[in-house]
């Protein structure tokens, strides 16, 4: 069973913005919208370009390349020309720091 591994910390990611990190060989891209955390793969799943060059649009992430967008909570594709879903992360919050499991 995969454990908990500390991320950043909750001040490194600004409201309405993403941070990109590099853990364990995996590309994640934390977002934080509202106050509320996501972690998602940083490869859009239709040509694995980096996602994090993209925008964020509410609960969405969209891809700079060909304008895919993916939801952050469960990685669903709400737009071509992707369609296959990208992976997502559990969180996990401890005092001011951010927690990511990974597989």
């Amino acid at each position: 069973m995969a454990d908990f591994v500390k991320l950043t910390n909750i001040s490194d990611v600004e409201q309405g913005k993403m941070k990109s990190f590099e853990i364990e060989y995996e590309k994640i891209l934390l977002c934080n919208i509202d106050g509320e955390f996501f972690a998602v793969s940083n490869e859009c799943s239709h040509d694995s370009a980096p996602i994090s060059d993209g925008h964020l649009d509410g609960d969405q992430i969209v891809c700079p390349r060909h304008g895919a967008r993916f939801c952050l909570k469960n990685g669903e594709v709400k737009a071509p020309p992707a369609v296959a879903p990208i992976s997502t992360y559990e969180l996990k919050i401890v005092n001011d720091e951010i927690l990511i499991k990974l597989d």
